[in-house]
């Protein structure tokens, strides 16, 4: 570690060394994409994507602004500094698995897209972002709308809505290699080139990234491939794009969180693996895996039909198949497909494989006197789920092919919505509706690993709307309102245990009510958004684990978050800004009289940060991160807390012609802190997050 903070704190006297070059820091960050963006590239995202006019609380990431962040970070831990939001991840550093919590909801709360379509898991109703490391070097940006938000395909976002658009080919050819080393024998490299535009409009892009880490915590160890291509053709009314991206990874088990007495003795102890030999001496198996391989194909056409009218369409495909990999002690061979009681240590395989079809049509029409959109979406996902031994103490495993259980699940999902805007008093005055109304047929057949019958069928209907008004009070700022009301289904998990349980398990319905501020000015930025989010059946996390690392829900007829968010930026100087946020919230289980506070949703979020450019080839950013204290189950009892915490980051980037050096250091005051646990009864598991460690990463662009 002191190794790393050296080598560090090294290249910042090197970088003044090269001040007499007089190289333009912007030169090496200067998104060219801007020159080739267009309306047939907005309307391809439109439907997802909201402004300064629109009545929705949001904040944006560029490709800049991307750029900046620690590359060792996943791209929930790089949205950390955003409003309401509190970013976690189990091995306790950036790789492997993250998450993001919006307003203290849950992962399967929050609708990604990419590229306007749903990137969720159809079943799950989350996003693994392990399965596509490196995803943020692709982007152009990233809007994280927090509420309801804009009218999206695939699952309700009940907390929040992340957009995210795959970068434009450049004007020019270029290649990139880029090396990174930190912390955690942490190592990183990559691969890039493309063709840039050819006279006749086409491009070629292509990457190859890999990532590699041991992890803070034992076990927590990622090794993380991922390739990217895109293929693009733009001519005077239309364009074309493929885009392939793909993903491999391995890493190790860390879901179970450890005990308190383990964490006193040991932070980075984990107990995944973990048997006892025959005269009581604890090993752990070395294989407690966690495999996938994902790819994800997009084929985009978008026109122009007219001089306000734009049109695209869009079809995707996603194939994912990976397994689990545990040592289980003391099993009963008979949960196995086994005609026997005997109890014997088992290494077991649980299988994903699954395919999800999808597609999209868009159609706006605009002027200055107000916008309409209409689209429609439809998905197919076909999911296998099945258990297989690799391994079986004293038993004679023939196959390991051989399934122990079996199901699958099968869930159409169509969806269409009309969303428009009136533009009254000279443009002051901007009216906004959406309707949304989706279908979904979820069907379960098979048996679970616990041998119990999943032989369901579910249909839902939901309506999703909203209305809102924004009025501009000048050049520089507004105010705006809006309702919503949101539907959302069960995930499989939901389901599964109800069925294990012998109980219901119903849609969640959610109304949002949000009133807010924004003043964006030349040199000052200002904004304060008040949120009611009142929930009826909201599926709430219990605090149980699963064997499989999810979080177990029950519906709760009545719980509300309610909140004040306040963001502010003052560009002080030209080379110097600083920016914070904070929200205060309420978030409840309404039991008669009785209120308790819902898991990890703590009563204040807040981050700031400095960005100070000293010369244009330099570029330091400070930036601090704190979260209130916070419940891990819904019982109130304050033995189930985590505390309050602060972690402090340093980045600075260093650019000298096509060479660039950039060094991070993560968790500078060395704070001793927890982001994540659970709690279920008397047991507890906590994820402990990483001391002080840091990266240096040097690039070389030609």
């Amino acid at each position: 570690m002191k190794k790393t903070l050296m080598a560090i704190a090294a290249f910042l006297p090197l970088c003044a060394g090269l001040m007499a070059q007089n190289v333009d820091n912007a030169a090496i960050y200067k998104v060219e994409d801007d020159q080739l963006m267009s309306d047939l590239d907005s309307i391809v995202v439109s439907a997802s994507r909201v402004d300064a006019k629109s009545p929705v609380a949001y904040s944006e990431l560029d490709r800049r602004q991307i750029a900046l962040q620690n590359p060792s970070s996943s791209l929930p831990m790089m949205l950390n500094l955003q409003p309401s939001v509190v970013s976690m991840n189990e091995g306790g550093t950036g790789l492997g698995y993250s998450k993001i919590r919006v307003r203290g909801n849950d992962p399967t709360r929050t609708n990604v897209t990419l590229n306007g379509i749903a990137y969720n898991d159809a079943e799950s109703q989350e996003v693994f972002w392990v399965n596509l490391p490196a995803l943020s070097g692709m982007l152009s940006s990233a809007q994280l709308q927090r509420g309801v938000g804009s009218s999206t395909n695939g699952v309700g976002a009940f907390g929040s809505s992340l957009n995210l658009v795959t970068a434009l080919p450049t004007i020019k050819p270029y290649t990139e290699v880029e090396l990174a080393g930190g912390s955690f024998l942490t190592g990183m490299g990559s691969l890039k080139f493309g063709t840039g535009r050819t006279k006749h409009g086409f491009s070629l892009d292509m990457g190859y990234n890999y990532n590699r880490t041991e992890g803070y915590i034992r076990n927590a160890f990622a090794r993380l491939h991922s390739v990217n291509a895109v293929g693009s053709w733009y001519g005077e009314r239309s364009s074309a794009k493929i885009i392939y991206i793909a993903g491999r990874q391995k890493t190790g088990i860390t879901w179970n969180g450890i005990s308190a007495e383990d964490m006193a003795a040991d932070r980075r102890y984990n107990s995944a693996g973990a048997y006892k030999d025959a005269d009581g001496n604890v090993h752990y198996y070395d294989n407690e895996t966690d495999n996938y391989i994902q790819h994800n194909l997009q084929g985009i056409y978008s026109i122009r039909l007219g001089r306000n009218l734009l049109a695209s369409a869009t079809a995707h495909w996603t194939n994912g198949r990976g397994f689990y990999e545990q040592y289980k002690a003391d099993k009963k061979m008979s949960s196995f497909g086994f005609d026997t009681d005997v109890r014997s240590d088992v290494i077991r395989r649980t299988h994903l494989a699954n395919n999800l079809y999808a597609g999209n049509l868009n159609l706006k029409y605009e002027t200055w006197r107000g916008m309409a959109q209409v689209g429609a979406n439809y998905s197919l996902y076909d999911g296998d789920h099945f258990g297989t031994l690799a391994w079986a103490k004293d038993f004679d495993i023939q196959s390991t092919e051989r399934h122990y259980y079996d199901n699958n699940g099968l869930k159409k999902d169509a969806s269409a919505f009309v969303k428009g805007a009136l533009y009254l008093l000279r443009g002051r005055l901007n009216l906004y509706a959406d309707a949304q109304f989706r279908h979904i047929d979820y069907s379960l057949n098979g048996y679970d690993d616990d041998a119990g019958d999943l032989d369901h069928d579910y249909h839902y209907n939901f309506p999703n709307v909203k209305a809102g008004a924004t009025l501009s009070l000048g050049r520089f700022s507004n105010l705006y309102a809006t309702a919503a009301l949101a539907n959302k289904e069960p995930s499989r998990s939901d389901i599964k245990d109800a069925i294990a349980e012998g109980r219901d398990v119903v849609p969640e319905k959610l109304w949002d009510y949000e009133f807010g501020y924004r003043l964006n000015a030349a040199k000052i930025a200002f904004a304060a958004n008040v949120y009611l989010m009142e929930y009826r059946n909201q599926l709430v996390e219990s605090g149980k684990i699963s064997s499989s690392g999810y979080m177990v829900k029950q519906n709760i007829p009545v719980t509300y978050r309610r909140g004040i968010e306040l963001t502010a930026g003052w560009q002080v100087l030209p080379s110097l800004r600083l920016d914070a946020n904070s929200t205060f919230s309420r978030n409840k289980i309404v039991d008669g009289d009785l209120l308790r506070d819902l898991m990890l949703s703590p009563s204040y979020i807040g981050a700031f940060s400095v960005q100070w450019d000293p010369a244009k080839w330099l570029t330091l950013t400070l930036a601090d991160k704190v979260v209130g204290r916070q419940y891990i189950d819904n019982t109130s009892n304050p033995e189930h807390m985590l505390d309050a915490y602060n972690v402090l980051n340093f980045g600075a980037v260093c650019s000298f012609g096509p060479f660039k050096v950039s060094g991070y250091v993560n968790n500078l005051l060395n704070s001793k802190y927890i982001a994540d646990a659970w709690a279920y009864g008397d047991e507890c598991g906590y994820f402990p997050a990483a001391p002080i460690n840091g990266l240096l990463k040097l690039s070389y662009r030609f």
